[in-house]
């Protein structure tokens, strides 16, 4: 079908097809008419032709993590990377080389042989492609920055088949836009990201009762007003996770999480993380030192393959007791355990004065929020008004848009656009027209201004 391939090729016919179509988020159902298991950058480019030469829609599969399901289209072709999985590190000059197809959870372990971590993603599944192209907030982004502020270059495979090596220095318009940009611009095959020493952080979970989550979160926002960057915290408003050591009345109930994650040298007697422990009365406290990717893999049962997903998200300005009330309010409302609201701070050097130059347009707001939802089959429309109920609770409070990386099922393409400024998204249009002038790639929101 395509000469010269030496990956797969799968079509609607084949016994696996499904196997391989198949993405994280069941809710998305589009069977595309060939999937391309790519084995190198060389299949990308044949890929790219066929798309062309044939007329179909084209989209890129690295991860599959996104709640959207951008990475396939009914009758398109899917180029898949997931076979481009190959890591090289460098721990002389801090440097990874990270193919486009592997996951966080297969890179962590691997740069910690060496004492070291980059930006990556907060759950071990999700795949660095999609992640460091778009927002790319993890749990070391206070203390260095969001994904695409570490990477320091990228191949990438264009519309017009070239095979392009860009950084500061070369296709510079191009090399910005990756650090941010999300999708449309051509299929990245390898990253190279920044590293950072990372060995045995501090981290945990507080867990306290919903009724108290008013106080104790506003506690928190006081208490971290002016931490230090190596300070990271979160707060999540969801269904207690299965541990025993949890009182029965609230097994299975929902309940007040705060995830703590502190690179403090002092480590458990930071007085930072200290100040968080004596807030409240939590329930249950877990912090301690903690090996890096048993962390980063924490979460992973909180968003497990095979169900339904669709989210709401938005930039911050800030917090206030209403945002958070209504927040407690609508998780008694959730009809699944696994659905969750959520709250993440930015500042240090995500928000820093010299923080790089990219697309990312919020480094203003103070939070991010993600309303998720979950459901185990069906079309989920309650659960989907759920998460817009979610977010208009929140409007008051908007730094001006959502998170490109948590864009739901059903937002409109005004929505989308307004991930990004319209200084950014017009820079972004016209570096399309440069690389994709006949919009090869589907267009992402930003193309249309």
């Amino acid at each position: 079908m395509i000469k010269g391939f030496k990956g797969r090729l799968l079509t609607p016919g084949d016994t696996d097809y499904d196997d391989h179509r198949r993405i994280w988020n069941e809710a998305v159902h589009a069977r595309p008419a060939l999937l391309a298991r790519c084995a190198d950058t060389d299949d990308v480019a044949l890929a790219i032709g066929y798309a062309h030469d044939n007329g179909l829609p084209l989209t890129v599969r690295a991860g599959g993590h996104n709640f959207a399901g951008r990475s396939l289209a009914d009758g398109g072709v899917v180029i898949d990377v997931r076979d481009l999985n190959g890591i090289a590190v460098d721990p002389e000059r801090r440097i990874t080389r990270l193919g486009a197809g592997l996951r966080w959870g297969q890179v962590d372990p691997v740069l910690q042989k060496h004492g070291l971590a980059t930006t990556g993603g907060s759950v071990s599944k999700v795949g660095v492609a999609g992640f460091s192209l778009g927002t790319g907030l993890g749990w070391l982004g206070r203390l260095h920055g969001l994904a695409g502020d570490n990477l320091t270059g990228a191949t990438i495979v264009t519309a017009d088949g070239a095979v392009r090596n860009v950084g500061p220095s070369t296709d510079p318009g191009l090399y910005w836009a990756l650090r941010g940009a999300g999708t449309g611009l051509g299929v990245v095959t390898e990253f190279r990201m920044r590293l950072f020493p990372v060995v045995q952080p501090t981290t945990g979970m507080l867990i306290h009762r919903l009724e108290d989550a008013h106080n104790v979160l506003w506690q928190v926002v006081e208490a971290t007003a002016a931490a230090p960057a190596h300070l990271n915290w979160a707060a999540v408003l969801t269904c207690a996770p299965p541990i025993p050591a949890l009182p029965g009345d609230v097994q299975g109930r929902p309940v007040f999480l705060v995830p703590v994650f502190s690179t403090a040298p002092n480590g458990v007697d930071d007085p930072h993380v200290q100040a968080l422990r004596r807030i409240g009365r939590p329930l249950l406290d877990t912090i301690a030192p903690t090996d890096f990717c048993a962390f980063q893999t924490s979460t992973d049962d909180a968003a497990p393959d095979g169900t339904h997903w669709d989210v709401r998200s938005e930039w911050l300005t800030h917090l206030d007791g209403p945002a958070i009330d209504h927040a407690a309010a609508m998780i008694e409302e959730a009809s699944s355990p696994l659905s969750e609201f959520l709250f993440r701070p930015l500042g240090g050097a995500i928000s820093a004065p010299d923080a790089p130059d990219t697309p990312f347009s919020y480094r203003h707001a103070a939070y991010m929020t993600e309303i998720i939802a979950n459901w185990p089959s069906g079309g989920g429309a309650a659960e989907r008004a759920w998460t817009d109920k979610g977010l208009n609770g929140l409007t008051h409070l908007s730094a001006g848009g959502p998170d490109v990386n948590h864009i739901g099922l059903d937002e409109d393409a005004h929505r989308a656009r307004s991930a990004y400024s319209p200084a950014a998204r017009s820079r972004l249009a016209s570096i399309k027209q440069a690389y994709d002038p006949e919009d090869i790639f589907q267009s992402p929101p930003w193309v249309h201004g």
